[in-house]
């Protein structure tokens, strides 16, 4: 055995001294991990229907679950790639189809994020910063939002942390296996969410290049082009059979122009998320997507009150000007920069300890992942001009988690052993001061708001912490008050960002795009007007399929509806096939008027839905030729039979008015006969 495998065994079993109270830690912050996951998370229902509806149609066949179809009918795929997907039908199928079944599995993911971050921190840098690391993920504001959400995002992150350990496993053995792994996980993730995971990439190369330094450059370039090609082909594995398939034994691939998967991955889910396209996304305003027949109005809003705003009229597509300050508005840091300084101060003290000449020391490695991970998405989110949701930065939660902890931990050493005493006590002043900037829209509020008095509070205990660790003398440094002190600043700048990550637990927030933010506490947010739009849609959704039903001669398709968010909730009600004729936005060039007409012949097809919800107007040739057809051949059916009244308002479960005109039914096979 080399003296290298003699000292990485020693640091190993070291490390693996894991005492009770450091256990009984770890398991209070995974108990409040869970509560603020699970609390009230029947309220978010079954989240954003489209990837519920595709999950329920998946249960019903190995070809649906293979080929991620949005319907049972197999007509369209979702818009994503399956695996997060995949682990939901897993769950479903286990416990049943249910809201709590398909969130479920993003709990988990979220969980097991916090319990890898404390164990990757640990490794290197102590119980202490693991648990401060912990605890900080298990409270990022957006974090939360996201593990109560049936996203995807909650599995990409999961996936990263995988190869994070991978990767750092690999550099310090100088492992081609391990650094494959870790290359092979980022092609996992690929099959999560596509070009998002392959962003990290770039930082597990250079943390090999430079850290695996008992190998030579010739062979450390080796081992990245092998496990480089291993992650294109993980990476287009599922992609390349999907498109190797002909398209008559498979769905149509959502959300593209030419049925490619390809084409999804490298516009849909790759270049429109980066680059502005004049037809990349529809405009900004949007709502949950639970409702049948409930659609948006179509507007441009700008980040800023628009943005944070508690009304129903949430923003789903992040319109935040484009620039490296982006990250840093107060709405934006409010989701996963709570504790920025001490994260800065965790890579500059790796920074200023580099050792061993031009050669990364071990605990640099690990900082090297870290921080190279939250600066490339960073640098991405920031400059970024395609189509961003503000809970893309939950992938941000835990590298910034991770530094922060180290930055703690790091500044309290210093402290006690008195290399560095202003470092903690100055650093408790700076949180206290970006805490104020994050949280400046509440010193517009009233002073007798509990919210203010929070802010207050978080502020107050900050300063007393930084002043008085400060002031100590120094024959008081190794007594119980410092630690005392520092307990306090560290339950203070948990305050505000544990109150931000309640407004997603306390009140039902937009589960399409789901944001933290205080002011949804606000009386106006807590009405029973959304609650009663939403019991109103649901009586109507009722209708409508129980008119569909009785009315059924056998057809394949209960009904079809312009897109896939129509489509979804009476997927999810039904089990039904119902046919999204334009896929998720209503624009995939799926069917035309020939096609329609053959399905109608063919006794597949006899209703469909034109107008209702959808994120914008129809505006391509084949919607508007496809309009024309069904009013030219079908027969309109009487809205009181459908859906209850004949008012003519089309409105969402949050109150919005519909783009297109009401929803109308009609009947295909009446004209016919």
């Amino acid at each position: 055995m080399s003296v290298q495998e003699l000292r990485m065994k020693a640091q190993s079993a070291a490390s693996d001294r894991f005492t009770w109270p450091a256990r009984l830690a770890l398991l209070g912050v995974l108990g409040l991990a869970a509560g603020l996951r699970l609390w009230h998370l029947d309220q978010n229902g079954y989240g954003r229907q489209y990837y519920g509806a595709g999950v329920r149609s998946m249960l019903g066949s190995f070809h649906n679950f293979f080929f991620n179809t949005f319907d049972p009918a197999g007509f369209v795929s979702l818009d994503k790639p399956p695996l997060a997907l995949w682990l939901q039908v897993a769950s479903a199928k286990l416990m049943g189809f249910s809201a709590f079944s398909v969130m479920l599995p993003q709990v988990l993911e979220g969980l097991f994020a916090v319990v890898l971050v404390h164990k990757l921190v640990r490794r290197r840098f102590g119980d202490g910063a693991a648990l401060v690391a912990a605890l900080f993920l298990a409270l990022t504001p957006i974090s939360v939002a996201v593990d109560r959400s049936n996203n995807t995002d909650s599995c990409l992150t999961l996936v990263l942390l995988l190869a994070v350990w991978a990767v750092i496993h690999a550099t310090e053995a100088a492992s081609v296996r391990l650094l494959v792994l870790a290359m092979a996980l980022v092609g996992i993730g690929f099959n999560v969410k596509m070009a998002a995971a392959l962003v990290v990439a770039p930082t597990f190369v250079l943390a090999y290049l430079l850290g695996a330094h008992e190998l030579s450059i010739r062979q450390r370039l080796t081992h990245i082009a092998v496990s480089v090609v291993v992650m294109l082909i993980v990476s287009l594995s599922w992609v390349t059979i999907f498109d190797l398939t002909p398209s008559t034994e498979r769905p149509y691939a959502g959300s593209t122009e030419h049925n490619s998967m390809l084409e999804l991955a490298v516009l849909h889910n790759g270049l429109d998320r980066f680059v502005h396209r004049s037809n990349a996304a529809p405009s900004d305003t949007t709502t949950d997507s639970n409702a049948p027949d409930a659609t948006v109005n179509v507007e441009t809003r700008s980040v800023g009150h628009d943005q944070q705003q508690s009304g129903p009229a949430r923003s789903l597509w992040d319109q935040a000007p484009t620039g490296a300050l982006r990250l840093l508005t107060p709405f934006h840091a409010a989701q996963m920069a709570w504790w920025l300084p001490l994260a800065l101060v965790g890579v500059a003290l790796g920074a200023l300890s580099w050792r061993r000449g031009n050669r990364l020391a071990a605990e640099q490695s690990n900082l090297l992942a870290w921080a190279g991970w939250a600066l490339s998405y960073g640098i991405l989110f920031s400059f970024a001009g395609g189509v961003i949701h503000t809970y893309y930065f939950a992938v941000l939660a835990p590298p910034l988690a991770a530094l922060s902890g180290i930055g703690w931990a790091a500044l309290w050493r210093r402290y006690r052993d008195r290399s560095w005493r202003p470092g903690l006590p100055l650093a408790l002043l700076l949180i206290a001061a970006w805490q104020l900037y994050i949280a400046q829209e509440q010193l517009q509020w009233p002073l007798a708001d509990w919210r203010v008095q929070l802010l207050a509070l978080s502020i107050t205990g900050l300063m007393a912490a930084g002043i008085g660790m400060l002031m100590l003398p120094r024959r008081m440094l190794s007594g119980r008050v410092p630690a005392a002190l520092a307990g306090l600043g560290l339950l203070a700048a948990l305050v505000l960002p544990t109150a931000w990550a309640l407004s997603t637990v306390l009140v039902r927030p937009n589960v399409a795009a789901p944001a933290a933010n205080l002011a949804v506490f606000s009386g106006a947010s807590l009405d029973a007007g959304a609650a009663q739009s939403r019991l109103r849609n649901r009586a109507r959704l009722r209708r409508l399929i129980g008119f569909l039903k009785a009315n059924r001669a056998g057809e394949r398709f209960l009904v079809a509806v312009p897109n896939a968010l129509q489509a979804a909730p009476i997927i999810v009600a039904t089990g039904e096939a119902v046919m999204a004729m334009g896929g998720y936005l209503g624009h995939d060039p799926i069917l035309t008027p020939d096609k329609l007409e053959r399905l109608v012949q063919g006794g597949d097809l006899r209703f469909v839905m034109l107008g209702g919800f959808a994120l914008g107007p129809a505006n391509t040739v084949g919607e508007r030729a496809l309009a024309r057809w069904i009013a030219d051949h079908g027969v309109p059916v009487d809205p009181a039979l459908w859906r209850g009244s004949a008012d003519g308002s089309d409105t969402s479960e949050d109150g919005l008015r519909a783009t297109g005109g009401p929803a109308q039914l009609y009947d295909l096979r009446m004209k016919a006969q």
